[in-house]
């Protein structure tokens, strides 16, 4: 693209009209998406037809009342939205009967309430089969999103008015919890992250023989384990060896100008201009978006890589504009701290310029910020995770910052400021803001898109949107691929207060002191010089451990008599003898994996 010069502008800033406040209503999702692909030519709806795409992300349209799923179409470099076309409700589950239920006025007469159905569950802490009531509604927030007034709060509120004296039982609400789309993903055992097709307008996996032939490979190894144990090692297999997509994607960076150069503005009040947006695309999109702010700003003589496109722009407003349709194109922004401040910033100032909430494809949340069409990483939140730093990054870098990532991982650092953003040229602005985009664009790149694989990868492993799990750290990662677990086995999720109520208990003394129980025995070492000395190693110690020792919620002190005297060395607590806890299979079955295949692969020098 030609670059803009400064004198093809006038001055001035677009201002808020109380017209367009007027009709800053928000559309519904669908009729908002429909609306921005008509004026962007956006591809249609999920077509009858789709070729092998790839599950990223997951949401629920309001105004169809349904599930939506985002599939990226790697050969277009698109995303394609599916709605259910199951007939999927929310729902969540209590051990109230019927009657009782039917007594609770508030219950029977509140807007999102549909219809009581009776089901069979397992229930894990009694060890038996139950009778449940799933309560089903019309949407997720009837259940349990709203903070007061939802049917989990009017099911323990109101059951001492509609139950017999004495109560006899406790009220208990199971599963309302959990969010909306991943019920809906664990329901229709859905592998976000894994090659889905459209046939006939339904939603269907997509095998590739090449890969299911190196997961009989991998199964061939394991020749002693049981067949509970080959399932589950099937399962990781497949979805650690399916193949990754190129991600098509846009990094972005703004700045702002602020009155104080040492003070960051607040998003959610946006008082600023925008006076520079940096894009940087896999597609080879290099821009940098100024706006011409007049007065005594000088153009400057920074040089720019030759490739990147200068645009000036004569208001605010166009350049944002500029910007949204570019997040309208992309089906994956990145980021570094968008969550906090770029893309919350960005929706904030164009609320306050008067744009309609239609003409924003930014939602945003409490502590996220998300895209209506694509799918936004933020590699701040990422590179934070302390795992993601210690395992897969070996701490190369201490501090999550921008500078401190990109000097560790990239060899590519921030450029130093010595004067604030109102004071630089337009070139020396457009230089300091188009780094922070390429530092964050390259932070995704380097190692043929090594950041991207992982975050594909552990959405596959937890069941979570790729957006969601670049969010969150191991123990949701680990408690969303047990919740896909119990439903798989029609078992209810139980809530972690219970677990507690009946498991919770501290059985030892800790030996360290300020621990909270008792661990590893500490060989305080002997100074010296020693010879003969020998390494032993024990392969991933705490999955072996839980493996070994069938260690998990529904095993330690099981209601079994018979398993009482299989006790845990040097405490009071026994496991079950009786039944394979989950996490002992599910986290022995991928320590095995592990151990048995992939460490010996990656001494293999052949494999990339």
């Amino acid at each position: 693209m030609a670059q803009k010069h400064l004198d093809e502008f006038s001055h001035g800033e677009a201002k808020p009209s109380k017209e367009k406040e007027a009709k800053a209503e928000a559309l519904p999702f669908t009729e908002t998406i429909t609306k921005e692909r008509k004026k962007h030519a956006f591809p249609p709806l999920a077509p009858e037809n789709l070729p092998p795409s790839y599950f990223v992300s997951a949401t629920y349209d309001g105004q169809a009342k349904k599930a939506l799923i985002k599939l990226y179409e790697p050969v277009s470099g698109q995303i394609y939205f599916w709605l259910d076309n199951t007939n999927h409700k929310p729902y969540c589950l209590t051990n109230l009967s019927l009657i009782e239920l039917e007594k609770m006025n508030r219950l029977m007469q509140h807007p999102g309430f549909d219809h009581f159905e009776m089901v069979d569950k397992f229930d894990p802490l009694l060890d038996k089969d139950v009778k449940v009531t799933s309560v089903i509604a019309t949407d997720p927030l009837a259940i349990g999103g709203r903070p007061t007034g939802c049917i989990r709060d009017i099911i323990i509120e109101d059951y001492s008015k509609v139950a017999e004296t004495p109560i006899i039982q406790e009220a208990k609400v199971w599963e309302a919890k959990i969010k909306y789309y991943q019920c809906y993903i664990y329901d229709r055992n859905l592998l976000p992250g894994m090659i889905y097709e459209v046939k006939d307008g339904s939603l269907v996996p997509k095998k590739l023989e090449e890969i299911e032939e190196i997961v009989k490979q991998i199964r061939g190894v394991f020749k002693d384990a049981t067949a509970e144990e080959l399932q589950h090692i099937d399962q990781w297999a497949r979805l650690l060896e399916y193949p990754a997509p190129k991600f098509r994607r846009l990094a972005l960076d703004i700045e702002v100008c602020t009155p104080i150069a040492t003070r960051v503005p607040d998003p959610r009040e946006a008082a600023y201009q925008i006076v520079c947006v940096s894009l940087y695309g896999s597609d080879g999109q290099e821009r940098v978006l100024l706006l011409k702010r007049g007065g005594d700003v000088r153009e400057g003589s920074e040089r720019l890589p030759a490739n990147v496109s200068l645009e000036y722009f004569d208001t605010e407003e166009k350049l944002i504009r500029t910007v949204f349709d570019a997040l309208w194109n992309y089906p994956f922004a990145i980021t570094f701290n968008g969550d906090d401040f770029d893309l919350r910033y960005l929706f904030h100032r164009a609320q306050n310029l008067g744009f309609r909430r239609n003409e924003i494809p930014i939602e945003v949340g409490k502590r996220v910020c998300l895209l209506k069409y694509g799918v936004h990483i933020d590699l701040y939140k990422f590179f934070f995770n302390r795992s993601i730093q210690i395992y897969a990054f070996n701490n190369r870098y201490r501090d999550v910052t921008l500078d401190d990532v990109g000097k560790a991982l990239i060899s590519m650092e921030k450029i130093s400021l010595e004067k604030g953003i109102s004071e630089l040229t337009y070139t020396e602005l457009a230089k300091y803001c188009f780094r922070d985009a390429e530092i964050a664009f390259k932070l995704t790149s380097f190692e043929d898109e090594l950041v991207m694989k992982l975050i594909l990868v552990l959405a596959r492993i937890s069941s979570m949107p790729m957006d969601d799990v670049s969010r969150q750290g191991v123990s949701r990662w680990i408690r969303n691929f047990m919740h896909r677990e119990h439903r798989k086995r029609n078992m209810l999720i139980p809530n972690a207060e219970d677990i507690l109520a009946k498991k919770g208990k501290t059985a030892t003394k800790a030996i360290i002191k300020g621990k909270k129980y008792k661990g590893a025995i500490v060989v305080e070492p002997i100074p010296g010089v020693h010879f003969n000395v020998a390494v032993m190693d024990f392969p991933s110690l705490y999955p072996s451990i839980i493996k070994v020792w069938n260690l998990g919620y529904q095993s330690i002190l099981c209601p079994h008599p018979e398993c009482q005297s299989n006790l845990i060395p040097g405490t009071s607590s026994w496991v079950c003898t009786k039944k394979r806890a989950l996490e002992s299979l599910l986290i022995g079955s991928l320590r095995d994996l592990r151990v048995q295949w992939y460490k010996l692969k990656s001494k293999d020098k052949g494999l990339s």
